[in-house]
């Protein structure tokens, strides 16, 4: 980082300067293994043949001729006295010309990698002058210089073979006793000639770089302003999303992907996000071991507020316990927060003065010290809605989820089913028994009225299922699975709802709303309108007209719920709505709080869905930023630094190895300047977007599943705010926390009467609350990782052998076409070319 430029517009994008230590390497490995595997066996047999004499020729007649048998009885030459004067004997030095340049040209490219692995890895990633001065020189020398002698040896192979072939292999008019392309040596020596051809590639990716160059440049295109890097983006994105569905044949969805103004939003965000003018000159590998240190980085700040906030929590104890010696002593709630705020800077932003359980919650601030200390109640079993919410998540959970495959599946090819696109039950058959979802195991009480699996930019997967256990109608609706769904993810830019609000009877003016999720929950409005679904299933005489309404939905299909609930509640005014995972970016705030009366959102522990908005994004990319300047050990390292498991007890000595302190970063360099320029950029943006931006959040209130041993083992349920989501969590987790299978046992389990128990002694010592998280490290944890010599040796010489031998597989099974020869067969004395005599 950045990129190396080599000359004028080449450069070596996407790779940086250091990372041409791994390029090295692999070109090192394979001039080893063409070494060892071509190479050396050619000369043996080369040899072989030289010293028993069977690659001499007589008169130019090679050993395979018919003629040259005439003179060869019993491996011996018969010549005659007159024969001695008019013989000439010869050797074919062909493929020893081959062999010696080959041998010449390994040693020379291994003396190569080695110069380049020792350059690569002087400096920093963001301190690259020197090592640019090194490398530069040595890429010059491969490309034009070094790069000539496998164009030399692949010209000269093909034209030997081929000059060979068309002189009937030195045969004249009589046909060969065998031919020499039978021989196996004759394939190890085409394996040999193609390998050079790969290593000529380089050229077409200069000639390719060199046209992109063009076609980008100004000549072309014009000058690029805001609007064409919108439209550019907006036409990666799309074939991007378009060429994925043609690799899943169409079985993820895409098949409604036009690229036309769907992706503009989320072209326009990414714009915004990485600037227009400004480019962080950065590569694949630092996004790689930056995103990796700073969770690394995220870890040590909350494992240092712990430690500090129960070293606070053991001193006001200790005091408390000198004041009344032999008493059991339990911790005063009030006090030991009065005592927090004195002693440290810690905010507090929330006291209960109930009896309830409660938690201490810690934030902390990207790159600051400070941290804010939150006390959050726990669910409790004697609060009533707390109970009942609980117990509602947990039995309409099971709803979000099966509508991804499992409803799908129960109605695929039934007769009510239309063209496998919609399912409905008609109206006077409600009471019909044979539409339970018998099949899904737990749903034996619940029937199915309509579904719909149509899927499009705007048109998404949901069910209306009649619940009898809950007396409930469920609307249930499918998050992301489809492309489709990633789409309208993308449409991340907050939509005005005043319209919506006029058409639906809320007040929308002056609320926002994510416009993609806003899209879907209209067309489903419409549909269930046009369809009058709700209306005849809870019309006068319905077995369903007093139940209640209940949408439901995870991740994207949460979004959609919430909108959808907020729709029509005006007709049902007892409507509830439960978000399992929903999205970060919903609603405004002030929307937010009007739905905490009808919208329950869960969120599970790291989970990242719920943290993805554009403040916490952009407070990320900075910190990123931010972070790679301050790296001060070359990348190799680093990546090896990474690799390691890093015990909770040494992490801060790591981070001190590889990270120079904030004021220590060095500000001449390159990256720091491109650093500045785009900080300046981000400012003025902000000011100038601060009057038209709107913060998107979580909708409704929010239960925070915590999982306290960190091994899924024991949650916690406890009621958080929106601003405890401030900061996107980087652990090895916050992917697999999103999965909606989990959920169905994880709130299944929890209990609330036994809940209280299991914390209480907890929240008297609050100093084992650090230790009560903190995972056992005791013992010195490995990964065993392909090629991985400093966590397992002897892994390496195993992937080795094994790359080596599919690599052979792969060039024996597939080897050049030009290679292939047409035999000339003879019948009733006429010679012809017969194609299905092909031999490779």
């Amino acid at each position: 980082m950045p990129s190396l430029t080599i000359l004028g517009s080449l450069n070596t994008r996407p790779f940086a300067g250091d990372d041409l230590q791994i390029l090295s390497l692999v070109q090192g490995f394979f001039r080893i293994l063409q070494l060892c595997c071509l190479v050396i066996p050619l000369a043996a047999n080369y040899y072989f043949d030289y010293s028993s004499g069977r690659n001499l020729t007589i008169n130019g007649i090679p050993p395979w001729c018919p003629a040259y048998h005439d003179k060869d009885v019993g491996g011996y030459l018969i010549l005659t006295i007159e024969d001695r004067e008019n013989t000439k004997i010869e050797r074919i030095d062909n493929t020893g010309i081959i062999i010696i340049l080959s041998f010449f040209s390994v040693f020379i490219d291994l003396a190569w990698a080695g110069a380049v692995w020792s350059a690569a890895s002087v400096g920093t990633p963001t301190e690259t002058t020197t090592r640019d001065g090194y490398l530069r020189p040595l890429l010059w020398s491969k490309i034009f210089i070094i790069n000539l002698f496998p164009a030399i040896l692949f010209s000269y192979g093909i034209y030997a073979v081929d000059a060979q072939r068309r002189n009937n292999y030195g045969c004249g008019d009589e046909e060969p006793i065998y031919y020499p392309d039978d021989s196996v040596w004759f394939l190890f020596y085409s394996i040999l000639i193609v390998s050079y051809a790969f290593e000529l590639l380089i050229w077409a990716a200069v000639l390719v770089n060199k046209i992109v160059a063009f076609l980008r440049g100004p000549c072309f295109f014009g000058r690029s302003s805001a609007r064409d890097k919108v439209h550019r983006y907006e036409i990666l994105v799309g074939n991007f999303l378009r060429c994925l569905s043609l690799c899943y044949c169409f079985k993820k969805g895409g098949k409604n992907i036009k690229n036309r103004g769907e992706l503009r939003d989320a072209a326009y965000a990414l714009t915004d996000y990485v600037n227009n003018d400004t480019k962080m000159d950065i590569v694949f590998s630092d996004l790689y071991v930056g995103l990796k240190l700073l969770a690394r980085i995220q870890k040590e700040r909350r494992l240092d507020a712990m430690k500090h906030i129960a070293s606070i929590a053991a001193s006001f104890m200790s005091e408390e316990g000198d004041n009344d010696e032999g008493a059991e002593h339990v911790m005063n709630r009030e006090s030991f927060l009065k005592s927090t705020l004195n002693k440290c800077s810690l905010r507090v932003m929330h006291s209960t003065r109930n009896m309830r359980s409660s938690v201490l919650t810690i934030q902390s601030k990207p790159l600051s010290e400070e941290y804010e200390v939150i006390e959050r109640a726990i669910l409790s079993n004697d609060n009533d809605n707390d109970r009942r919410a609980l117990a509602d998540g947990a039995h309409f959970v099971p709803h979000s989820v099966h509508i991804y495959h499992k409803i799908g599946h129960a109605v695929h090819d039934h007769p009510l089913c239309v063209h496998n696109a919609t399912f409905a039950i008609p109206i006077d058959s409600l009471n019909d028994d044979r539409f339970y979802l018998k099949s899904i195991h737990g749903q034996e009480s619940t029937k199915l009225i309509f579904a719909s699996f149509l899927i499009g930019i705007h048109a998404t997967v949901y069910a209306i299922l009649a619940d009898e256990v809950a007396k409930a109608i469920v609307i249930s609706v499918r998050g992301t699975l489809s492309l489709e769904d990633v789409v309208v993810d993308l449409q991340c830019l907050p939509q005005e709802l005043s319209e919506v609000g006029r058409k639906c009877d809320f007040e929308g003016s002056g609320h926002y709303c994510h416009s993609g999720i806003l899209s879907r929950g209209k067309w489903m409005y419409e549909d269930i309108r046009k369809r009058r679904i709700l209306h005849e299933v809870f019309s006068r005489g319905s077995p369903y007209e007093n139940y209640d309404l209940v949408i439901v939905g995870h991740s994207l299909g949460a979004g959609c719920a919430c909108i959808l609930a907020t729709m029509i509640r005006h007709k049902y005014p007892r409507l509830r709505c439960f978000a399992f995972e929903p999205p970060g970016c919903v609603y405004d705030e002030a929307l937010c709080n009007f739905s905490e009366s009808f919208i329950t959102s869960f969120v599970r522990h790291d989970d990242i869905v719920p943290r993805l908005a554009p403040a916490n994004a952009d407070a990320l990319r900075d910190e990123f930023f931010e972070l790679l300047a301050r790296v001060k050990i070359p990348k190799f390292k680093l990546f090896r630094d990474i690799r390691d498991i890093v015990n909770d007890d040494d992490l801060s000595r790591r981070n001190l190895a590889v990270l120079r302190a904030t004021e220590s970063t060095p500000r001449d360099t390159q990256y720091y300047q491109q650093l500045l320029t785009f900080r300046n950029e981000r400012t003025e943006k902000d000011i100038s977007n601060r009057s038209t931006s709107t913060k998107l959040y979580i909708p409704g209130k929010i239960i925070h599943l915590c999982d306290v041993n960190g091994d899924g083992s024991f949650y916690i349920p406890y009621w958080a705010t929106r601003c405890e989501f401030n900061e996107i969590i980087l652990s090895e987790r916050m992917i697999s926390d999103h999965s909606a299978s989990p959920l169905v046992d994880i709130l299944k389990n929890i209990r609330l009467d036994e809940l209280y128990d299991s914390t209480k002694n907890h929240s008297m010592k609050f100093q084992n609350q650090f230790e009560l998280i903190q995972d056992d490290n005791s013992h010195d944890q490995r990964r065993v990782v392909c090629f991985s010599t400093r966590q397992c040796g002897r892994n390496f010489v195993l992937s080795s052998i094994v790359t080596i031998a599919i690599l052979l597989s792969f060039l024996v099974n597939n080897g050049c076409e030009f290679f292939y020869r047409e035999a000339v067969v003879s019948r009733n004395g006429e010679k012809r070319n017969d194609p299905s005599t092909r031999i490779g």
